[in-house]
C-alpha cells in the first residue's frame, strides 16, 4: 500500500478513538511508524511516520509528518500489524488487548515494538500511570 493510501486507512481509526488516549492530558502526542518487515536482519524501510494528538477528551488529531513537539511514545509497526490492529474498528479495550497478544506473539509479518520517549515522571504526571492501568500496560507502571 502507498505511504498516502496507508494514511488514509489509518485516518478512518485512530482520530476517530478518543478513548486510544483515554486519562492522558491534552498536548499527550505518540510517534507512529510504519515499517517494511525485515527479512534476515536486514534493514527495514519506514513506508509513514505519523502522530496522535490529543486536544481533549473527545479530539483526537492525526498528522503526517514531523512531529509539533517531542512525543511521549514511538511505536513501530510493520504495514500488516497496524492493519491487523484496526481491522473491524475495534474499541480501546479491543485495540490495546489485540496490542498487548501481538507484542508477545511476534511474527516477521506482524510485528511491533515502542520506546518510551521521555522520562517516566513527566508521564505520570500526564496521565500515563492511569492509562497503562487501564489498558493493563505493566512496563510504563512504576
Amino acid at each position: 500500500m502507498q505511504a498516502n493510501e496507508l494514511f488514509e486507512c489509518l485516518k478512518q481509526y485512530f482520530p476517530n478513538n478518543p478513548a486510544l488516549m483515554a486519562t492522558l492530558k491534552p498536548g499527550a502526542i505518540w510517534e507512529y511508524i510504519i515499517k517494511t518487515p525485515t527479512l534476515d536482519g536486514g534493514e527495514s524501510q519506514t513506508i509513514l511516520t505519523f502522530h496522535l494528538i490529543k486536544h481533549d477528551d473527545e479530539i483526537l488529531e492525526m498528522i503526517q509528518g514531523k512531529a509539533p513537539v517531542k512525543p511521549d511514545l514511538i511505536l513501530y509497526f510493520t504495514e500488516k500489524a497496524i492493519l491487523n490492529l484496526i481491522s473491524g474498528f475495534p474499541s480501546a479495550e479491543k485495540y490495546y488487548e489485540a496490542y498487548r497478544k501481538l507484542m508477545n506473539h511476534s511474527t516477521e509479518e506482524l510485528d511491533l515494538d515502542y520506546k518510551i520517549n521521555k522520562p517516566r515522571l513527566k508521564l505520570w504526571r500526564k496521565g500515563y500511570r492511569s492509562w497503562s492501568k487501564l489498558y493493563k500496560f505493566s512496563h510504563i507502571q512504576p
